[in-house]
């Protein structure tokens, strides 16, 4: 396929991509802490929001650490050890995922969902899932990525954690599997801060790749996320949590249903404001030019063959005569008629 930037890709019938609606993901993620009934809610709270879609995240622990550190986390960093303490405690097996996946269906919410391995890609295949999203851990993973192109399914790739090259070389990795995708600007820190988001990548890695980027936030707060959007981004993707202070280790990158809500209102309402290139007056301005705006009017009783000057003519509201932007082509000539002092110059009178 050819690559550009007015490419798309389509998810359970919605299309993404260049002049369509933001597409919106409310990252689940681990934030169900490994309970179902809150997974439930979790998604409860998306839909109420507005979003296209939920993800979630999907390991086998076995496929992605060595047995080692399995067996025995504390032989590596401590950042190791906690994370696979949570991955644990919070993982769901495939019956509780075939559960939400069919709390979705009953929801009609497109489920997403994060392969972090080939066992959790065919578990998702099997399931028939209508795209795959790629971690940015797992953006230099070449052999997961060419298997989850073999399945010739739309991607959803992140960049965080990874260097310009490494992003070029999967960007180019992954167009010789001819399969449609969409790259994500992300800073990988739980929460991002602000000033380290560098947004202005969005634009920068559209350019660059020819291809639809979209943006992968993990920042506390709705407004980069909505400036993203601006920026051109086809998708923008927020963890959600139903409260920031809740146990798990990415609550606090998260939004609370209230404020994804909002995010959705100020995409949506940007999206409805950008509206056309072509300039014209709406209903509303004509009627406010009519009121506020400002005519040529006659100062003084005029006579035919009278000369227009500063001491005949003068500037008024409101707008019903001929515009000021005549002012000066109009003086010096002489009055095609009589004209009484407070009447408007009409655009006759020019000739």
């Amino acid at each position: 396929m050819n690559y550009d930037i007015t490419n798309k890709i389509e998810i359970n019938g919605t299309k993404i991509g260049f002049d369509e609606p933001c597409y919106i993901i409310a990252e689940i993620g681990i934030n169900h802490n490994g309970d179902l009934s809150l997974a439930k809610k979790l998604i409860d709270a998306a839909i109420n929001s507005g979003v296209n879609a939920v993800k979630f995240q999907k390991r086998n622990l076995e496929s992605i650490y060595q047995k080692e550190i399995l067996d025995n986390p504390t032989i590596d960093s401590q950042g190791t050890e906690i994370l696979i303490d949570v991955l644990n405690e919070v993982e769901f097996n495939d019956e509780d995922f075939k559960e939400i996946i069919n709390y979705c269906k009953e929801k009609n919410i497109t489920f997403l969902c994060t392969a972090w391995d080939f066992v959790s890609v065919n578990f998702l295949e099997e399931i028939n899932i209508s795209a795959y999203k790629i971690a940015s851990a797992d953006l230099t993973n070449f052999p997961l990525i060419q298997h989850i192109a073999k399945l010739k399914k739309p991607m959803i790739i992140s960049t965080g954690m990874s260097s310009m090259e490494e992003i070029e070389l999967t960007v180019n990795f992954v167009k010789n599997q001819n399969v449609p995708f969409v790259l994500l600007h992300c800073n990988s820190t739980y929460p991002s801060p602000v000033e380290l988001l560098n947004l202005n990548l969005i634009p920068k890695l559209r350019e660059k790749f020819n291809v639809p980027i979209g943006y992968s936030g993990h920042e506390s707060t709705i407004v980069p996320s909505v400036t993203a959007a601006n920026l051109g981004s086809v998708i923008i993707e927020r963890h959600i949590t139903l409260d920031k202070n809740m146990k798990g280790l990415d609550q606090s990158a998260s939004l609370e249903p209230h404020e994804f809500k909002q995010l959705i209102q100020f995409i949506r309402d940007s999206e409805k404001a950008k509206g056309s290139v072509i300039k014209k007056m709406t209903r509303g301005e004509v009627l406010q030019r009519e009121v506020l705006g400002k005519s040529i009017v006659c100062s003084s009783n005029m006579k035919k063959g009278e000369i227009f000057s500063n001491k005949n003519i003068e500037i008024k509201t409101p707008a019903r005569g001929l515009s000021p932007q005549h002012y000066f082509e109009l003086l010096g000539k002489s009055s095609l008629r009589d004209i009484k002092r407070g009447e408007y110059i009409q655009f006759d009178d020019l000739k």
